[in-house]
């Protein structure tokens, strides 16, 4: 049993993550494309090797899901591929929390109609991830800042993951720990790529950048829908990690004065402070 969930939500997403940062290696046009499709793909992957082969058409909300992020997945491509251009950043906003806002209510409206407090989390989740596509899409990364983006939605991940536990839903919790494992091992290759010289890796934008965070914020929008008792508080203290990333990327944080190995490990540390907050909020609560 602990071997297959090793295997399922570790093993198999971390080496997903791998695979998408090398493929994403290359020119613009073809990285962003690729990783647009590729990240959500690659988290319906992780979901079927998690739940199992969802019937057609799915019935369950959690079958529904891999559905969905292959959905997700294809029609960013597609725009990816059709924009010649950086779109403008209330475009991206709105793409992206209209395709979190629509399968919200296509799975869970019995659910928000019932219960105040998940419609008014969900709501608030949803204001904070269309702030924060607003801030990203804007903010063009500096070459020499050691900011990934991925690093974020890995604490965001982590901290939705255990928040799900002590909420009594052990597999949200598989499923944010997979995509936790699926960021991480996009990280580590191209944190290699950076302590070897290249200022670059971590630039994700456009629609590469949207599909990071959907995928993210499509984990933590499931939590708050199906998690019996998990605590509001938590999951809206765990989207925030992608705003302290988007602050110090916004500043120019590089911290130039530490070695360069150290770098992204410190941006890391910074942006997981929200998600530090929220799994402790979680523990003490009990949700």
């Amino acid at each position: 049993m602990l071997t297959q969930i090793l295997l399922t939500t570790v093993l198999l997403p971390l080496v997903l993550g791998v695979v998408i940062a090398l493929a994403g290696r290359g020119g613009y046009s073809r990285s962003v494309l690729l990783t647009a499709l590729l990240i959500p793909v690659a988290g319906a992957i992780a979901s079927i090797s998690i739940e199992g082969l969802p019937p057609f058409p799915p019935i369950a909300a959690k079958q529904k899901l891999p559905v969905l992020l292959v959905t997700g997945g294809v029609i960013f491509a597609i725009l990816a591929a059709l924009s010649r251009q950086h779109l403008n950043r209330w475009v991206i906003a709105l793409v992206g929390v209209g395709s979190l806002a629509a399968p919200a209510w296509w799975l869970g409206r019995n659910v928000l109609a019932a219960n105040a407090t998940k419609a008014v989390t969900l709501a608030i989740v949803l204001v904070i991830v269309a702030i924060e596509l607003v801030a990203v899409s804007e903010t063009r990364a500096r070459k020499s800042s050691g900011a990934a983006l991925p690093a974020a939605l890995l604490a965001t991940a982590i901290a939705t993951a255990l928040t799900a536990i002590m909420g009594g839903y052990i597999g949200m919790a598989q499923m944010n720990g997979a995509l936790a494992a699926l960021f991480g091992g996009w990280l580590l290759v191209r944190y290699i790529a950076y302590i070897q010289g290249d200022d670059s890796v971590f630039d994700l934008q456009g629609f590469a950048a949207l599909s990071f965070i959907w995928t993210a914020a499509m984990g933590v929008t499931m939590t708050v829908l199906l998690s019996p008792s998990a605590s509001p508080s938590a999951l809206v203290l765990s989207v925030l990690p992608v705003a302290v990333f988007a602050a110090l990327n916004w500043r120019g944080a590089g911290f130039v004065g530490q070695p360069r190995v150290l770098r992204p490990l410190v941006i890391g540390a910074l942006t997981a402070i929200p998600a530090i907050a929220a799994i402790l909020i979680a523990v003490l609560t009990g949700g």
